[in-house]
């Protein structure tokens, strides 16, 4: 019985954030027409331009504008764009050029699912997404060479883009002119991450379920041979990122083809954890063939661009994370941080309630208390009983310190798909000689007139790094103190490796200590014994599994659920209706009598 209830309320939930989710209001929203007026084509210079304006590159000449003290480029394609053949094709350089180019306008986003929850899916989208952004100082940005930042944005490897004003450098490059801030795109969904290398002529797309990442190690070569003529060095690149963003860098700083392209590496709530099976991502190929007709890749190939879209309508829920696929990313990423990458200097950390982010897509707070039961239900049925031991231990040991079973349920998703795994990762490179950099966020959104209690959720941390002012859920302004010292870290690290400013000394993360730096508009301080929560004692066996934060993962791997749960209702539902029969019968029986 307890399985059914669950199988239903799941079915039921997942129903419902499914339809919401392509909700669309009756007219064009504030959001949407903010995001349509960014809209415009970069066009081809062909007379004269302002030289104060304009930078070389190895593939074209691109002229930018001005805004304030800083130089804007804007949509400049980093490769060849993944149209007509190239579609599900490893991204290219585009060749040597002296043509000239504005570069005023982003690029399109990647073809993703509108939402008004997500200003880039807003934005125009196309195949032809391949472009990245740079703000630079202007003074001084021929001679200069400044520390480069180069920003992936999150989305679940699904949604989102750089032209989310969340995700722009303007504001964070005025306030540090000694950096030059980048930012980019890359495929998303169907397109970035489908693996088709089991179909008859896979053999000509054996890494399509990687393509997401492949761009950006094209957008890195490019940033490496190009950045100089932007003020940039580099020799000091720092790739950082958010969610699906961190979990990029994670894998950016864990494969071979992304080796030498950057220096140091910044991780925001997001870890090797957010990667999928080649069996998982297997079961999204099957479903695009069943909802196409397909037979081979070059029967996809052949799909028209609005016909992929509609495609990822339909089946793009199905999402799938990177491929563990042997090849480009290995099947144990974690043992990469056991020396692979020990000559990369790393910054990692997550937030206390990184879970409540989700509690609008969930309807609500009490449908995400319900759903948050639920996928804890799953993830427990899913293992065995060694494991299912640890998560019962888990939840035993905070019993204990009398917190509300409720709180423990999302404290063991925050701990199992983020704090755990950066604390993994934390802990293998610093035992393998890594210089590493622990933070905790624990700086909430809570303010009186919002009725929902976020906390310091999944992404809370990031306007105040970025300087954007646009926080992820309130209207809230964010602690300007508190802002102004986390990018002050941020940068340091970025330019010498060290986070550490005048008032904070932030020392490294040791084996043996695991110091580690919790921001919040309070207190900033270090707390020396965070290497292993006791907590997370249960949490460490678990990491192995890389269990997918997939929601749909919960209707996808046990759809027969379904029958059983809707002819159980039935069952139950006909025999309260005889029971309730009998009694009115008896009940009228003993009224005769009397």
């Amino acid at each position: 019985m307890r399985r059914t209830i669950f199988y239903v309320t799941l079915l039921l939930l997942l129903a419902a954030c499914g339809s919401k989710q392509t909700e669309q209001p009756a007219g064009p929203s504030p959001l949407e027409q903010e995001m349509t007026a960014l809209y415009g084509e970069n066009k081809v210079i062909e007379g004269d331009y302002p030289d104060s304006l304009a930078v070389e590159a190895a593939n074209g000449v691109f002229v930018g504008e001005k805004d304030s003290n800083l130089l804007v480029f804007k949509g400049i394609p980093y490769a060849l764009q993944p149209t007509g053949q190239r579609r599900w094709q490893e991204s290219k350089p585009e060749p040597d050029s002296r043509l000239v180019r504005e570069a005023k306008y982003f690029g399109h986003s990647a073809i993703q699912f509108r939402s008004q929850n997500n200003a880039a899916s807003l934005y125009p989208q196309g195949e032809d997404c391949l472009t990245l952004n740079v703000w630079t100082a202007a003074s001084g940005m021929r001679s200069a060479h400044r520390p480069v930042m180069v920003w992936i944005h999150g989305g679940s490897y699904v949604s989102n883009g750089s032209v989310n004003p969340r995700d722009w450098g303007d504001a964070f490059v005025k306030a540090h002119p000694e950096v030059v801030f980048v930012s980019l795109n890359y495929r998303l969904g169907l397109l970035g991450f489908l693996d088709l290398s089991s179909l008859p002529d896979g053999k000509d797309y054996s890494r399509s379920g990687n393509l997401g990442i492949l761009d950006q190690v094209e957008a890195l070569r490019w940033i490496k041979r190009n950045i100089a003529a932007f003020g940039g060095d580099p020799n000091n690149v720092t790739i950082l990122g958010h969610s699906a963003g961190a979990g990029s860098v994670s894998l950016l700083t864990s494969i071979d083809e992304a080796q030498g392209l950057f220096r140091r590496a910044i991780m925001q709530s997001g870890s090797v954890a957010l990667t999928s099976s080649s069996e998982d991502c297997q079961r999204l190929t099957k479903r695009v063939l069943d909802a196409t007709g397909a037979k081979t890749a070059a029967d996809l190939v052949a799909l028209s661009q609005d016909e992929i879209i509609a495609l990822n309508d339909k089946v793009g829920k199905f999402f799938r994370f990177p491929e563990r696929d042997g090849n480009l990313i290995p099947e144990d990423l974690y043992s990469r941080y056991d020396g692979f990458n020990a000559g990369i200097d790393m910054l990692i950390g997550s937030t206390a309630d990184e879970a409540r982010y989700w509690i609008d897509a969930m309807g609500g707070e009490r449908k995400f208390d319900v759903a948050v039961q639920l996928w804890c239900h799953y993830i427990t049925m899913s293992l065995d009983s060694a494991q299912r031991s640890n998560v019962d231990s888990y939840f035993k040991f905070l019993h204990n310190q009398e917190c509300d079973r409720r709180i423990i349920a999302q404290a063991f998703l925050n701990d199992l798909m983020f704090r755990g795994p950066a604390i993994e990762m934390a802990q293998r490179h610093a035992t393998s000689g890594g210089k590493t950099y622990m933070y905790f966020w624990r700086q909430d959104l809570h303010s009186s007139p919002q009725e929902t209690y976020y906390g310091a959720c999944h992404g809370s941390e990031v306007c105040y790094v970025l300087n954007t002012g646009r926080q992820i859920k309130t209207d809230e302004t964010p602690d300007s103190a508190l802002a102004a010292e986390v990018q002050r870290m941020w940068i340091n690290f970025a330019t010498t490796g060290n986070p550490s400013t005048p008032a904070h000394y932030w020392p490294a993360y040791e084996p043996t200590q695991g110091a580690t730096m919790v921001l919040d508009k309070v207190s900033i301080f270090v707390n020396g014994n965070e290497k292993r929560p006791r907590q997370l004692s249960y949490i460490a066996p678990l990491l192995k599994e890389y269990i997918s934060p997939v929601f749909s993962d919960l209707l996808e791997k046990a759809p027969w659920y379904a029958g059983i749960a809707i002819g159980t209702l039935v069952a139950v539902v006909l025999l309260l209706i005889w029971l309730i029969v009998r009694i009115r019968r008896l009940f009228k029986r003993k009224t005769k009598q009397s």
